[in-house]
């Protein structure tokens, strides 16, 4: 609502200085009421400008919203400070957003846990350390003759899995931790001893159910591999990795580590989503609270109106009050 004031002081001497007298003048009549003006904040520039718009807000009023408190409120919970100003829709959509991102995240953050414990007890079942151990040698450097070096099967790899002694005393202690490349005489001292080789075992780490799975040095370890190719499921295919020795357990281990792979991340891409939704509903709630604190506010404007028919072309002062 507006409500428009529309009061006419003709200008009797002087020039828009007068408002402003020099040294040595009288202050023109009307100094009082602009200088009334300027002690109330109506107006807030000089009076000689062509015109005038404030706009009064009184952070007192209780139609005030504080930025700041709604950027906090949304970056704490997603459409609350859209609420805290009267935007109940954008509340909803921001909400709703917050909502499906955790469903989503919780779903596949969970599925892929399930289909980790699936994968690791299939290694657990089908690949075996000892086994590995004894059958590696049988592989030679290329048993399959795809080309020299793109194959190897054995234990002097690249790679390495970490082995323990059991504890044999009672301390609750390996007796010996080491890996398969740095401490390979030591190991094959172990595996020769029947006092250790009974409590020798791999440590089933994350790095060990990568490595049995994803390179062909660990071929042997699986209870369906051997060196010859024509028997039944054991294959070599071309990957972008390179050639990959292939038996049915080692696929279907292959096809479940990448499901698990595929399900972390798309509950990853739901946390950045969940993220990026509490950024962008405090960015909006700080607009938001722009918007409401304009469309509240008591505005006060005023301006000079020209009238050429006074002899220094103002004819008043025209006061605008909008609510």
């Amino acid at each position: 609502m507006a409500l428009r004031v529309a009061v006419c002081m003709m200008i009797m001497w002087g020039s828009v200085r007068g408002i402003s007298p020099g040294e040595g003048r009288y202050p023109d009549p009307s100094l009082p009421v602009v200088q009334g003006l300027f002690g109330l904040n109506a107006v807030q520039n000089d009076s000689a400008q062509p015109q005038d718009s404030l706009g009064n807000i009184d952070i007192n009023s209780p139609y005030y919203r504080y930025p700041g408190k709604a950027m906090m409120m949304s970056l704490a919970l997603p459409g609350a400070g859209q609420l805290y100003v009267g935007h109940p829709k954008r509340t909803v959509v921001f909400l709703g957003a917050e909502i499906l991102a955790i469903l989503v995240w919780n779903s596949y953050a969970r599925r892929g846990e399930e289909m980790t414990q699936a994968f690791r007890d299939t290694a657990d079942a089908f690949w075996d350390f000892r086994r590995w151990l004894d059958t590696a040698s049988l592989y030679g450097s290329d048993p399959w003759g795809t080309g020299d070096g793109q194959i190897y099967i054995g234990t002097q790899g690249s790679h390495h899995l970490e082995f323990f002694v059991e504890d044999m005393d009672g301390d609750e202690q390996p007796e010996f931790f080491g890996n398969t490349k740095d401490d390979s005489d030591r190991l094959d001292q172990l595996l020769l001893s029947p006092d250790t080789s009974r409590f020798l075992d791999v440590k089933r780490s994350s790095e060990y159910y990568e490595n049995i799975g994803k390179y062909n040095q660990f071929f042997s370890g699986w209870d369906d591999a051997d060196p010859d190719t024509s028997k039944s499921g054991i294959s070599i295919e071309e990957r972008t990795s390179g050639l990959i020795a292939l038996t049915p357990h080692r696929s279907d281990y292959l096809e479940m580590r990448e499901e698990t792979n595929r399900l972390k991340r798309t509950a990853s891409y739901a946390i950045s989503a969940l993220m990026f939704n509490h950024v962008v509903s405090a960015v909006d709630a700080i607009f938001a609270t722009s918007r409401w604190n304009r469309e509240h506010a008591s505005r006060l404007s005023g301006r000079l109106l020209f009238n050429p028919a006074c002899s220094h072309g103002i004819g008043g002062l025209q006061i605008t009050l909008t609510w």
